[in-house]
């Protein structure tokens, strides 16, 4: 997993979310690799290098130091994006997971973030904020945002959620089930489905909570023929 998260003055919300634990994504684990994004100059700043070293020593002894990158991004216009994209495309691990905590750090820096993440292809992107009372947080994946609307897409992972088979979903389509398979494997790339392979045979596919998003953005009722 890479996790992204720009730096402000005040490392708490931070650190509170990479010591949290997920349904599907563990905490921290050694191979996890971290972005810090910092705004240009910000040796300058000693409560932002102070919130630094304070997140590096914590986070250090987990991933090892050297998983750690600190990336100085320009705050001038499509610039901070790119630099920002360009970053985690060269530092994206094996999983190809990102875990964005934007909780701190300058808005122009949480901004250029959001696009950069936007702008990423067939990456699993989870984003996380904390309220500023550290009362909770919310955490919402992008896949289910970007996907594009599709009433046959609704219909397959309404289908799945049912617990219904490729083969009764592609009759009830009027389809071959090699049509559907070719959608869900589009959909996987919105992280939509998941793939389960039992004993090395055919595929089996289920829903994701990305997926029963993507239905709640798309609207309609499940019964719909």
């Amino acid at each position: 997993m890479l996790v992204v998260f720009p730096v402000g003055f005040d490392e708490k919300f931070i650190v509170r979310a990479l010591m949290r634990r997920r349904e599907e994504i563990d905490g921290l684990e050694h191979g996890d690799r971290l972005i810090a994004i910092l705004p240009e100059g910000y040796k300058g700043e000693r409560r932002t290098v102070n919130a630094l070293e304070a997140i590096e020593s914590i986070v250090s002894p987990i991933v090892g130091r050297g998983n750690i990158v600190r990336l100085e991004v320009p705050l001038q216009r499509e610039d901070a994006v790119l630099t920002i994209k360009r970053g985690i495309e060269n530092n994206l691990t094996r999983d190809r997971i990102v875990l964005a905590v934007l909780s701190g750090g300058m808005r122009p820096l949480l901004v250029g973030a959001m696009l950069a993440l936007l702008s990423l292809k067939e990456v699993r992107v989870i984003v996380e904020s904390d309220f500023e009372n550290l009362s909770g947080h919310i955490s919402l994946e992008l896949g289910p945002f970007l996907a594009p609307q599709s009433r046959r897409w609704k219909l397959i992972l309404c289908g799945l959620n049912e617990g219904k088979s490729v083969r009764t979903i592609a009759e009830e389509l009027g389809v071959s089930p090699a049509t559907i398979s070719n959608e869900l494997k589009r959909m996987g790339k919105y992280h939509l489905v998941k793939a389960e392979r039992p004993d090395g045979r055919a595929p089996k596919y289920h829903i994701t909570n990305a997926g029963r998003t993507y239905l709640k953005l798309v609207e309609g009722e499940c019964n719909e023929t």
